[in-house]
């Protein structure tokens, strides 16, 4: 069974790196995380910002890791970007191997969140690790709370922020009541690292920002995702009702291994509870913070698996035969969306044939072998099909997700980068991106007003916020499913 596990594991740690090899920066956070790391080699390394103005969304550490690295790779490298959570997911399985199993470490990098975060410029991965360290010094302390969890949590602490506090300490209370422990005075030397490494960043980062910083980081980033969110406000069923999609592909073995009651097990319980509770409770909701929670769910499963379970057997087939009925699906579904002439495409169908073809036979394994042959297909036919997508489609997706379209459209009009104003639109990065387009700015309504450059970008839904009666409309494009138009003076 050892041996089984550890080659699906080395198989799913090399499937991490097809992606990097054709992918650029997607928009979003990754293509805004570019420009961050833009400026701050600028000037703004200890205090990064973002169009000028502090960067107060997430503490630094990541941000200092990737800007480092591009002097290494370059700007225009993806290397710089992915290699932090790539390291931090090659180091998360290493941690689930030595500590959990080989098994737990295979389900904790097959979770679909967790392999497809392991390859982008997000924090999660390396979030998730620390806490899983930290979870890990917790355990083998008896639930106490040592100085080695401290750190981990505090470095988690600079990688995403405060939630790394409650995390960890909702872990050692649940743990207290489940051990019938009361704390002692030498617990609280654990906290005093998880204090200390974040003010070793924060105390210098307001003086340097002053009150309005302060005000921000607090107010807005802390006590406002909290209690009243501005984005991703969600109701408290949140995360139950996207279980089946948080948790892919091993949401149904999750729910067969709920029968496991061993006391790691039960620990994996308690570490899952960690997470959810204190995540249900912040008015702030996304799937990908329930990152920090498949470690706890790989060593649930890992634990489970040992037991032969019939049920075990029966949630591995649902999971297979649901794989190839979306693969079976991707022939005949007929979507009235724009994209919809994407799924009548060779290569895409292509994706449905693999898919369909490693479900069927992930079925025969579960169905002829022992728990963990069905286990390892269950991890194995979904990350086949991904690397399917990194390899095959992985153009179409730059298309599709990517600023290359933005770039493209810009270099058309073949002006100055200082001449073009973008409003409402992404962060430009692609590898081949001339330098001089860094100079491309992001302009609010008025100031777009002021500055009347002679080209400007706005995404279609906002284009009525603009004055642009001495423009004229000379290209359009399309990235995220949303449509930009290109005007010129």
């Amino acid at each position: 069974m050892q041996r089984a596990a550890s080659i699906a594991l080395a198989v799913v740690v090399v499937s991490v790196l097809l992606s990097p090899l054709g992918r650029e920066l997607f928009v979003g956070d990754e293509t805004k995380y570019a420009q961050v790391v833009r400026e701050m080699r600028a000037g703004s390394f200890v205090l990064p910002t973002l169009n000028g103005t502090p960067f107060t969304h997430k503490p630094p550490l990541h941000f200092w890791m990737m800007a480092s690295l591009t002097y290494v790779f370059g700007v225009y490298s993806i290397w710089p970007f992915v290699l932090p959570s790539l390291l931090a997911f090659a180091l998360l399985l290493w941690l689930m191997h030595r500590a959990w199993g080989p098994m737990a470490a295979f389900v904790c990098g097959t979770f679909l969140l967790m392999w497809g975060s392991s390859q982008t410029a997000r924090m999660d991965v390396a979030f998730a690790g620390l806490l899983a360290l930290a979870a890990l010094f917790i355990y083998r302390a008896n639930g106490a709370l040592t100085i080695g969890a401290g750190v981990a949590t505090g470095l988690a602490f600079l990688i995403k922020g405060p939630m790394a506090l409650v995390i960890a300490l909702t872990l050692f209370l649940f743990e207290a009541i489940r051990r019938r422990r009361r704390p002692v005075l030498r617990d609280a030397i654990g906290l005093l690292p998880m204090l200390l490494l974040p003010l070793l960043w924060l105390v210098p980062a307001i003086v340097i920002g002053g009150e309005e910083y302060w005000r921000e980081i607090f107010y807005k980033q802390t006590v406002g995702r909290a209690v009243n969110a501005w984005v991703h406000k969600s109701p408290p069923w949140f995360y139950l009702v996207r279980a089946p999609a948080t948790l892919a592909p091993w949401f149904f073995v999750t729910l067969a291994a709920l029968r496991c009651r061993d006391e790691k097990a039960r620990f994996a319980l308690s570490w899952m509870l960690a997470v959810l509770v204190p995540y249900t409770l912040l008015s702030s909701k996304l799937d990908v913070y329930m990152i920090t929670m498949l470690p706890a769910v790989a060593l649930l499963i890992g634990r489970f698996v040992e037991t032969e379970d019939v049920w075990g057997r029966r949630a591995c087939v649902l999971s297979l035969a649901l794989f190839a009925l979306i693969g079976v699906a991707g022939f005949f579904v007929k979507l009235k969306s724009e994209d919809a002439a994407l799924l009548t495409l060779p290569a895409v169908r292509g994706l449905f044939v693999v898919l369909i073809l490693a479900a069927t036979a992930g079925i025969i394994v579960a169905l002829r072998g022992r728990l963990i042959h069905g286990v390892i297909a269950v991890g194995l036919v979904p990350v086949l099909a991904l690397s399917y997508v990194m390899t095959v489609l992985m153009p179409l997706a730059n298309e599709q997700a990517s600023t290359r379209p933005l770039v493209r459209a810009l270099l058309e009009q073949n002006v100055p980068a200082e001449e073009i104003g973008l409003y409402v639109c992404p962060h430009l990065w692609v590898r081949d991106m001339p330098p001089a387009l860094e100079r491309a700015r992001h302009y609010e309504a008025d100031e777009l007003r002021a500055a009347a450059p002679r080209v400007i970008v706005a995404r279609r839904k906002n284009a009525h916020e603009l004055d642009l009666r001495e423009y004229r409309k000379v290209d359009e494009l399309r990235m995220i499913g949303k449509w930009f138009d290109v005007y010129r003076r």
